[in-house]
């Protein structure tokens, strides 16, 4: 529904801006031309802050067992806190790749790989984005050549549904942008779902790592002891 009303307001914002970008002369003089602005960016506004929640909700239910409902609390609990962080620490993610790419590539890759994490350190365990880097990190230590495999399959897959759902812009810029809409809101759904499904493994793997330790030294102690 989010990607439909997105697809709706870019559809809107289209008949009063140009193919360049700027509004002509005398739509900007003209009284009434504010009123849409304005609107469309109050509603842009609103939809990026619901999209937000929703992505955070959407890794909270994957993550959980749940599997019959939408439980209320993943849409609210501590949403602010979390909201804030996803996007401070979005903008110093994005930042952080772009310049890992910029620097031949590579750096930037082993940067969304390692880590790709931290939103669901943020939206699960209510972390602050720092700390969600930080676990990331420690996630992905061993699996990084195997996630990028992953990641490059959901990529590949994102790009084909995408492209199928495309085709539906033959029919018009409102209906083929509402199609589009759909296999995109396919795409983020299933990229969530594999985001979560990844993390809830690791960190199963991770934790029975942990209990394996800690049941070898209770042994090595009373092997000291009977000595």
């Amino acid at each position: 529904m989010l990607s439909a009303v997105s697809s709706l307001l870019g559809a809107g914002v289209a008949r009063y801006v140009p193919d360049q970008g700027f509004a002509s002369p005398d739509a900007a003089a003209d009284a009434l031309f504010a009123l849409p602005a304005v609107g469309a960016g109050v509603l842009s506004l609103v939809l990026a802050f619901a999209s937000l929640v929703v992505s955070i909700a959407a890794i909270r239910v994957f993550v959980s067992d749940e599997t019959e409902r939408l439980p209320r609390e993943a849409f609210t609990r501590r949403m602010g806190w979390v909201a804030l962080n996803a996007i401070v620490g979005g903008v110093v993610f994005g930042i952080a790749v772009a310049a890992g790419f910029a620097l031949l590539i590579v750096p930037g890759v082993f940067l969304l790989v390692t880590l790709a994490f931290w939103t669901v350190f943020v939206a699960v365990e209510d972390r602050n984005f720092l700390d969600g880097f930080r676990g990331s990190w420690r996630l992905t230590k061993g699996h990084r050549l195997s996630l990028l495999g992953l990641g490059v399959a959901v990529m590949l897959a994102t790009v084909v549904v995408q492209a199928v759902f495309g085709i539906g812009m033959v029919t018009g810029p409102v209906l083929g942008g509402l199609i589009a809409a759909v296999g995109s809101a396919i795409t983020s759904v299933f990229s969530v779902a594999v985001l979560a499904s990844a993390y809830t493994e690791l960190t199963a793997m991770e934790d029975d790592e942990t209990l394996g330790f800690e049941e070898e030294q209770p042994s090595a102690t009373s092997g000291r002891e009977a000595i």
